[in-house]
């Protein structure tokens, strides 16, 4: 008895004790209400003119300020629950301190803001979400971050100025669903184990995107069965692609793109059935595409370009009938165009550019309903543009407006994958944005023939290229009713007859390019064309102002005796017959000059005949001093020279020896202090190509 007595009056002061120290709601309350005027008072001067609401009692009339529970049930005085101060270009260093005494705060965001300083370990362990992404945090991540909050949910630090690296014991609890350390300056390998406990993990989002990460993807990464979102891009990790990717069975976006990766394209990637976007651009992957990708029939985004993949488009892909956006630009592929691809109906953007594609183009290629984007540029297509399904694309033809067109004419096109968390329901939410002109771009290829009406007829496109090519015929004349294009390039083709006059009224073109053709005839009267200087350079037909004769209105190809491969092509211009007589008097003085030269000049006889190239002896010829026509030039300069070099004919018939390309020199640098120059480098030149 004399025992259990001071027991329970121990125990009754215990509870005394504890009753009386407890911290009750009203100090509760007033603990946060200081802790928040402690908050501001860290911050700069000039940033707390943004919480000038925080006066007078507590309330949820704070900027930022959500409580828990709500003041207005008139249930206990209210404690923070949430603090969301985002974009209030809030500065100083993070206030670490007075955000620990918040003992039920749950979320805390403070993104977008210029705050400093280093990550703490002390803020409230209560906290389910921290966002602190696009401040000026730096030093490393700590490796007691994680365990100071081991209730989180989700950790935004992206967009920092974190760096060193990540610590390998570095593990964040199952509880965490979404991790973003994107768009800092960590560097070394990625831990092992980003998760503590990979079976029993919740993370959908992991993004480590655009640092500095380097070694292999970690297997452990692939043992995280429960992600949705994998994002590595624009970062400095080798190896191949584990093979294990295939056991994300729930992953709906991976971003490996901009690094190091080698190997193939692994089979496993089949396994992601809910694949939604792949981008494996900018690495060394090789081999063949797979056909087992075909599995991916929810794929919207595929992206393999600029890398190494050779082989054809296997017909397989036809099975992925979602692409929206398809790039294998910049790789080794070969063969014809698939039938596989005219499969791809809900095609916005298609680049197979920079590959060796050969064949003639399908008839099916402008059939997209929605295409945007079509780039075929640098490969060997051959044969004609297919004439058919311009109307077909609603896009190139004005009906629909394209997503995210840019005002600038040739900007590349540029593509983001968005994720976001939708916390209550712990759903992670994807989406892309393409940002791209509607254009077509054809140039660099084999193509012949003449250019279709229907392709000048497509009202919305902004950028149109077809040069470097073989096209001929005139420029159709419902080019100038485009009224949207801002990018026009026909350059280096065999185009003939006179610029349509509809292409100097065009308003919003902004770059156009004509030149080395064939065309002819005067320019529009309009001053439409003055703002493009050079598009017209080396086609020598064209001709401006009242000095145009009629027969310069001619088409070239239409006029008698014109060829632009003869060597008689330029003698039934400007001077007629003139030049023909000049041509055959200097070439019968130059002969007989150059045979006296050789008979009376020892010093002529031993160059000629001394063993050299033909290339090198004009060259040495052509810097060689002279100041006498006779007897120190070099008699082979002599009978270039003065055999009608100076004539436009003789001009024409070096074009054929030496090229079109050594004919618009000619043409462009004819004047008698640089023949000599001029006539070596192209020699050079064209022993170099040769």
């Amino acid at each position: 008895m004399h025992t259990v007595a001071p027991l329970r009056l121990r125990l009754r002061l215990g509870f005394l004790f504890l009753f009386v120290l407890a911290p009750r709601p009203a100090a509760l309350a007033a603990s946060d209400r200081a802790a928040l005027l402690a908050f501001r008072a860290s911050l700069s001067p000039p940033s707390r003119a943004a919480l000038a609401s925080w006066r007078g009692p507590l309330s949820a009339s704070w900027l930022g300020v959500s409580l828990h529970p709500p003041a207005s049930t008139g249930a206990a005085p209210p404690s923070v629950a949430e603090l969301a101060l985002p974009g209030l270009n809030l500065s100083g260093q993070l206030p670490a301190a007075p955000l620990a005494l918040l003992r039920r705060l749950r979320a805390l965001d403070l993104s977008s803001n210029v705050l400093s300083g280093e990550l703490p370990c002390s803020l409230p362990r209560t906290l389910l979400d921290l966002d602190l992404s696009r401040n000026a945090l730096f030093a490393a991540v700590p490796t007691c971050l994680p365990a100071s909050l081991p209730a989180l949910r989700s950790l935004n630090l992206s967009a920092n100025a974190l760096r060193f690296p990540l610590s390998p014991r570095l593990s964040f609890p199952a509880s965490l669903t979404a991790l973003d350390l994107s768009h800092n300056a960590l560097a070394g390998s990625v831990p092992p184990r980003i998760v503590a406990d990979p079976d029993a993990s919740n993370l959908l989002l992991l993004d480590l995107s655009h640092n500095r990460f380097s070694g292999e993807i970690p297997a452990g990464i692939t043992a995280i069965r429960s992600l949705q979102g994998l994002f590595l891009a624009d970062n400095q990790l080798s190896g191949e692609i584990p093979i294990g990717i295939g056991n994300l069975t729930y992953l709906q976006a991976l971003d490996l793109s901009h690094n190091r990766l080698s190997g193939i394209v692994p089979a496993g990637l089949a396994g992601c059935f809910q694949l939604l976007y792949l981008q494996l651009g900018g690495n060394r992957l090789s081999g063949a595409l797979r056909p087992e990708l075909d599995a991916l029939d929810s794929l919207k985004v595929l992206d393999l370009s600029n890398n190494r993949i050779s082989g054809e488009i296997p017909l397989p892909l036809a099975g992925c009938r979602s692409l929206e956006v398809v790039n294998l630009s910049g790789n080794k592929i070969t063969g014809e165009l698939s039938g596989a691809v005219a499969k791809w109906q809900s095609l916005r953007f298609l680049s197979l550019a920079g590959n060796q594609l050969s064949g003639q183009l399908p008839d099916w290629m402008f059939s997209f309903p929605t295409l945007q984007w079509l780039d075929l540029s640098c490969n060997k297509f051959v044969g004609f543009i297919p004439d058919g399904g311009f109307n077909v694309s609603v896009v190139f033809n004005g009906r629909g407006g394209g997503q995210g067109i840019p005002s600038e004419a040739v900007l590349p096109p540029e593509l983001f994958v968005s994720a976001t968390m939708d916390m209550p329901g712990r759903q992670l939410e994807l989406g892309y944005d393409l940002q791209a002109a509607t254009s077509i771009d054809l140039s660099r290829n084999e193509l012949r023939g003449e250019i279709p009406e229907g392709l000048v007829s497509m009202k919305g496109l902004q950028y149109l290229n077809l040069s470097c090519n073989y096209l001929d015929g005139q420029i159709p004349s419902g080019v100038g009713g485009m009224g949207r294009l801002q990018t026009l390039d026909f350059s280096h083709n065999g185009l003939s007859g006179e610029v349509p006059p509809g292409i100097a009224a065009m308003t919003e073109l902004e770059v156009l390019n004509l030149s080395y053709n064939s065309l002819s005839g005067p320019l529009p009267t309009t001053d439409g064309l003055q703002k493009f200087p050079g598009a017209l350079a080396g086609n020598p037909g064209i001709c401006s102002g009242e000095g145009c004769s009629a027969d310069a209105r001619m088409p070239e190809g239409k006029r008698e005796g014109s060829n632009r491969h003869s060597w008689l092509g330029g003698w039934h211009r400007e001077n007629g017959w003139v030049s023909l007589a000049a041509f055959c008097i200097s070439t019968m003085t130059s002969f007989y000059v150059s045979l006296a030269t050789l008979l009376c000049s020892p010093k002529a006889r031993n160059f000629v005949f001394r063993p050299a190239s033909f290339e090198q002896s004009i060259c040495d010829c052509m810097y060689a001093k002279y100041y006498a026509l006779v007897t120190d030039i070099n008699c082979i300069v002599a009978f270039l020279c003065i055999s009608g070099i100076i004539q436009q004919g003789s001009i024409h018939f070096l074009s054929g020896f030496m090229g079109t390309d050594c004919h618009r020199a000619f043409l462009w640098d004819f004047n008698w202090k640089q023949l000599r120059i001029s006539i070596c480098h192209l020699l050079k030149d064209r022993a170099n190509t040769v």
